[in-house]
């Protein structure tokens, strides 16, 4: 494991230690000490100027369209993704328009059908009089579809975030950007939209559903995406969703107490487990209803999703491992099917057979006769870029630079591999295969303290490129190291600095591996996240170990 130190503090001896190491947190984060007031209290979204993300010419033609669509009562339909994202982004561009007395219905294809537009299905939308089609989280790569819609004299809205091809669909219009997740795309058209129609509904109104879809799809939180989450978390607070409500019951979250993790973790893949397990449109209803009762039942039969699809993903990871390891581990990318795989949890088991083996991994389950392919990589390279390479060999795809998904008949299966091992090959050296911490800076004990933790909670919501700040404390005394937990795979250890006295706990979730490599009668360099302990009503600090090295001098 490497480690990256990313800013070298020299502290003056009259300076503020806290501000200095807040200051070198920003600065980490691309952030200069003159944007720290828009950092730490980011514009509201509704003060977000449009131009800035989109092109006001698309988003104006778009809400023409929309209002035509509405004053002539035709038939709409919100054509989502099931992931949280998609779902949620459905469930804003419903609600908004459904609010105006559009006639308007929401469609989400499920597993089986796959992602994106398809032409059979707009070929039924057609058969039932529908005149457009407005994709949200979805729709930028589907030329092909669209120039079909236009044949079956159905215009179609782009609303999308993912990578773009050189051609774009010829659409009615195209509402596109990478700055932003689906449901923050949908957010904003949303807010142009009642906007266009002189209508207020609070600054607020649907940030609780751009939030839930800006975390969970891994964009990164600064900008506009922080200022989506941080004023959304606070909606999300306050929301008076029935749905939410019980899931928030199934899941154990206080309602009065959620951050970005409970959304990532909790929230997030509760919603999800629909669209992997069975229906999303139960997830979409789930998120709408306004019915209490409904909304028990559906809250029920998404945790029964989630749990079943946490165990359908421990299978597949064990699996898919098991199959690697038979296979040449020297490759530079993990490429595994296997007819019994779910296209449901591939993208889970990828990541984490990513995370495992750090090297860029594909999972493929099967489809009628093509295969369906789920890809995960690594910071050091662009899987998109290796998928388009392979574009005269796979069906469709989609994604971004670490996530991306294709389809691939069975007779090109093989060619698929071996292109995309090669590619990997190509583009990545050995060193690029070590995992990376990137540490934000040295510190010394004497600086942890209550004072420093609650300026460090200004820096939330955490997530992609905002993560929880990491420390490395130099030459540490260990005084005490054993195994603890269930199955006895976490460290419980205790730190002290010699030099001051003053010692510290720690813990290393699933760190028993690394007890043969300390050494108690030798220093120790820790890098960690700083935590607070709250145990029968007290209050101690402690380091979430993230990595140790025993001095060898």
């Amino acid at each position: 494991m490497n480690w990256k130190i990313k800013k070298k503090l020299k502290f003056k001896k009259t300076a503020d230690r806290e501000k200095e190491i807040i200051d070198a947190l920003l600065s980490n984060r691309g952030f200069s000490s003159g944007d720290e007031k828009e950092f730490l209290s980011p514009t509201h979204p509704s003060k977000i100027l449009i131009d800035s993300l989109f092109s006001e010419k698309e988003i104006n033609k778009a809400i023409s369209r929309i209002k035509k669509a509405i004053k002539n009562k035709e038939k709409i339909i919100v054509y989502g993704d099931y992931d949280t994202d998609g779902i949620c982004a459905t469930a804003i561009i419903w609600e908004t328009l459904a609010s105006l007395g559009a006639d308007v219905i929401p469609f989400i294809p499920s597993r089986e059908d796959g992602y994106g537009l398809k032409n059979e299905k707009i070929k039924e939308f057609s058969k039932k009089g529908v005149n457009l089609i407005i994709t949200v989280d979805q729709g930028i790569v589907h030329r092909l579809q669209v120039d079909f819609a236009k044949k079956k004299k159905i215009d179609v809205i782009i609303t999308d975030h993912h990578e773009k091809d050189k051609e774009l669909p010829k659409a009615f219009a195209v509402i596109h950007t990478t700055k932003l997740a689906g449901a923050g795309v949908a957010w904003f058209l949303s807010r142009e939209i009642l906007r266009a129609f002189k209508l207020e509904r609070g600054e607020d109104y649907l940030l609780d559903l751009a939030v839930v879809g800006t975390i969970t799809d891994m964009v990164p939180l600064l900008y506009v995406n922080r200022s989506i989450a941080a004023h959304g978390i606070k909606a999300l607070n306050s929301s008076e969703r029935k749905g939410l409500g019980f899931l928030y019951q199934r899941a154990g979250i206080d309602k009065n107490k959620i951050k970005a993790w409970e959304i990532g973790f909790l929230i997030g893949p509760r919603i999800n487990a629909s669209g992997r397990m069975s229906d999303p449109m139960d997830a979409l209803r789930l998120l709408c209803t306004i019915d209490s009762k409904r909304a028990g039942v559906l809250a029920d039969k998404l945790d029964k999703d989630n749990k079943e699809r946490q165990v359908l993903t421990k299978q597949t990871v064990d699996h898919a491992r098991k199959l690697w390891l038979k296979e040449d581990e020297k490759s530079s990318l993990i490429f595994i099917y296997d007819k019994s795989y779910s296209h449901g949890v591939i993208g889970l088991a990828a990541s984490r057979i990513k995370d495992e083996f750090y090297k860029p991994a594909v999972i493929l389950a099967p489809r009628k006769d093509y295969w369906v392919a789920s890809a995960r990589s690594i910071e050091e390279f662009n899987i998109i870029d290796a998928i388009r390479e392979c574009s005269g060999l796979i069906k469709d795809h989609g994604g971004h630079k670490l996530a991306a998904g294709f389809s691939v008949s069975s007779e090109k299966l093989g060619q698929v591999k071996e292109k995309l091992l090669k590619i990997s090959e190509k583009a990545l050296s050995e060193v690029d295969l070590i995992p990376t911490i990137d540490v934000d800076m040295e510190i010394n004990l004497s600086d942890l303290s209550f004072d420093l933790m609650e300026k460090l909670l200004l820096l939330e919501p955490f997530g992609v490129s905002n993560l929880k700040p990491v420390f490395l404390l130099k030459n540490l005394s260990i005084l005490d190291v054993k195994r603890v937990g269930a199955d006895a795979s976490h460290l419980k250890l205790v730190f002290s600095d010699t030099g001051l006295g003053k010692s510290i706990s720690g813990i290393y979730f699933s760190g028993a591996f690394k007890l043969a490599e300390i050494d108690i009668d030798k220093l120790a360099d820790v890098v960690f996240n700083p935590t607070i302990n709250e145990f029968n009503g007290k209050r101690s600090l402690e380091l979430l170990v993230k990595d140790i090295r025993t001095n060898e001098d």
